[in-house]
């Protein structure tokens, strides 16, 4: 089976935008996750919001996710609310499939209810959908806590992302997944975890996931349980690793990608078809960074960690 795949924001985390764009394009990814760390990262590189989409439909590429908005739920700081006003205008511009949003204190269930319907409009508005994310480490820890929100929300564009280090890291099971509509999972992301779990699982999800099929997180086990579900949902590659951003990110693409069809097809998961029709990838637009240019090593100075994890 094929599988249309989007590279999340935090896989290639600090990737200049051009030589993330070749990577995920060269490895056979069809969407792309952008976070707003990321998109600042190329305006100061020079890139304008026309060379970016350019460049994307050149490739054969669409932004898919938006990373990450996390005022919503108050009690958030100023830079978190500029960051959600920027999340925002990307959003209009990129007309993704889906934002991403989570909160990473605890606050009342009536803010949240009340914040998360306000994300669902102001993605609705253009074309996207709400995914809400648990985290076990942050304010909304399990798929049932993320359920109760999205259902207080009373909005039928939210839904939940299930990314597979944190279904692994919460403890979900088939039962916490009961109370859920199926098509209210909107989204998976794909990765495996460590055999034996770090003391400070914040810190290991941000610095040492795993390939999907490599870990202990029994990743194909956890797609067996959504597709019993009925889930049929978007498909994504979330792998943090620090290990992998010191590779050529054309090989951590294609790595990756490999990877997360392989742990598909062995859960036998439904997915999307892929046309198979793509525009000429071979030559980028004037001034777009080249392929052939691809440092081996990580770009200068300190990986950064756009987004929640």
């Amino acid at each position: 089976m094929s599988y249309e795949l989007t590279l999340s924001a935090q896989t290639l985390r600090a990737v200049p935008f051009g030589t993330r764009v070749g990577a995920a394009a060269e490895a056979g990814f069809r969407g792309l996750g952008l976070s707003v760390e990321q998109y600042r990262d190329a305006l100061e590189a020079g890139w304008t919001d026309s060379r970016m989409t350019d460049l994307l439909a050149a490739r054969g590429l669409r932004v898919t996710e938006i990373e990450l908005l996390t005022a919503w739920g108050g009690g958030a700081g100023r830079q978190a609310r500029e960051d959600d006003a920027l999340a925002e205008r990307l959003i209009e511009l990129f007309r993704p499939e889906r934002v991403h949003a989570t909160v990473f204190a605890a606050q009342p269930p009536e803010r949240l209810a009340a914040g998360f319907a306000a994300v669902c409009r102001k993605a609705d508005a253009s074309g996207a959908r709400a995914a809400l994310e648990f985290l076990p480490y942050a304010g909304i820890t399990t798929i049932g806590a993320a359920w109760e929100v999205v259902a207080a929300a009373g909005d039928a564009n939210g839904g939940i992302l299930v990314d597979c280090w944190h279904w692994a890291r919460s403890g979900a099971t088939a039962a916490d997944l009961a109370p859920v509509p199926a098509e209210r999972i909107i989204a998976v992301q794909l990765a495996d975890a460590l055999r034996t779990p770090l003391r400070d699982p914040r810190y290991e999800a941000r610095h040492h996931r795993l390939l999907p099929g490599e870990g202990g997180a029994h990743v194909a086990g956890m797609l067996d349980t959504l597709r019993a579900h009925g889930v049929r949902a978007s498909l994504a590659a979330e792998v943090v690793s620090d290990m992998l951003d010191i590779q050529d990110p054309r090989l951590t693409a294609r790595q990756v990608h490999r990877a997360c069809v392989g742990v598909l097809e062995e859960a036998d998961f439904p997915g999307l078809p892929v046309d198979g029709v793509r525009a000429d990838a071979s030559v980028p637009p004037d001034g777009a960074p080249s392929p052939a240019g691809l440092p081996l090593g990580l770009p200068p100075g300190r990986p950064r960690m756009p987004g929640a994890l």
